[in-house]
């Protein structure tokens, strides 16, 4: 695991609607429910609405609706902790709204589609860890198992600018629940180096940020799809990954974990590991674009 400049070390149901189907997975767009619960009709799709994705063995997979807009990717030269890595800052546009999986891919659901457990920190509910990105990403691996299974929703790992745009959910600040400069609040949000008793917990146990996702700071990183690269200079403002070829380097890692120092956890902070590497603070959650 590889450093930043300013951390020691890097490593530092409601369910909305559940509708039972013959199939092992529901189908693109039967589980949408959105804000008007009490009508019975589904209305327009705003931040943090959900849609629930039956796995195999009817187990849910909770997905947030992630809206369109544009944000300032990176860390300004000023921030407190920033790294040399998160900048320069340059607006990033999503066009387009995309679904994120509301916690981290569970060890239950990483079970459902692959039909084991590689996990160090055993537990149904917590974040499934010790996983390659090529486990995740290659033929045959979690995603093309997950979409064999649950067809139509294209299922994938979100990119680097997906990923810091749902954390921040509309915030500027150093975190997602403020700028925290003392350090004084975390513990409400994250499991990290102070609290973590140096193991994973549970998902969903901490405050979730205002589109309601929940440990996207701490408790595991969270792999993305790009390739790393030491600065923002020529990265694509579309929102898309920002991928070399051919492929040959590290990927991209962020959030921070149970083992990362709060700085770790910062809304801009990176990191990044070799895509065959395996490590027990490694996780990830999935996004899809289905209408």
């Amino acid at each position: 695991m590889k450093r930043s400049s300013y951390s020691t070390y890097f490593t530092s149901i409601s369910l909305l609607a559940l509708v039972m189907l013959t199939s092992s997975c529901s189908q693109p767009g039967e589980r949408v429910k959105v804000s008007d619960e009490d009508s019975g009709e589904v209305s327009q799709r705003s931040a943090g609405d959900t849609q629930i994705i039956m796995l195999p063995g009817e187990l849910p997979l909770e997905m947030v609706w992630i809206p369109p807009g544009s944000f300032l990717m990176g860390s300004p030269d000023e921030e407190q902790d920033r790294s040399e890595f998160e900048g320069p800052q340059y607006e990033v546009t999503h066009a387009n709204g995309f679904w994120m999986g509301k916690y981290p891919i569970t060890q239950e659901q990483w079970q459902a589609v692959m039909g084991n457990n590689p996990s160090h920190f055993n537990g149904d509910n917590r974040s499934v860890e010790l996983v390659f990105w090529n486990d995740i990403r290659d033929s045959g691996g979690f995603l093309d198992q997950l979409n064999e299974a649950c067809p139509g929703y294209n299922f994938r790992l979100p990119s680097e600018a997906e990923w810091e745009y749902a954390y921040r959910a509309g915030t500027t600040t150093r975190f997602y629940w403020g700028d925290d400069p003392d350090y004084t609040e975390i513990g409400d949000y994250a499991w990290y180096l102070n609290n973590s008793l140096s193991y994973t917990h549970p998902v969903g146990q901490k405050l979730p940020n205002a589109w309601g996702l929940y440990d996207m700071a701490g408790n595991a990183w969270e792999w993305c799809e790009d390739d790393w690269h030491n600065n923002y200079e020529g990265a694509p403002s579309d929102g898309s990954a920002w991928v070399d070829s051919p492929r040959g380097g590290p990927r991209l890692l962020r959030g921070g974990s149970w083992s990362s120092y709060p700085s770790s956890c910062r809304a801009a902070s990176r990191g990044y590991y070799g895509p065959a590497r395996l490590f027990l603070l490694n996780g990830f959650r999935v996004v899809c674009d289905m209408d």
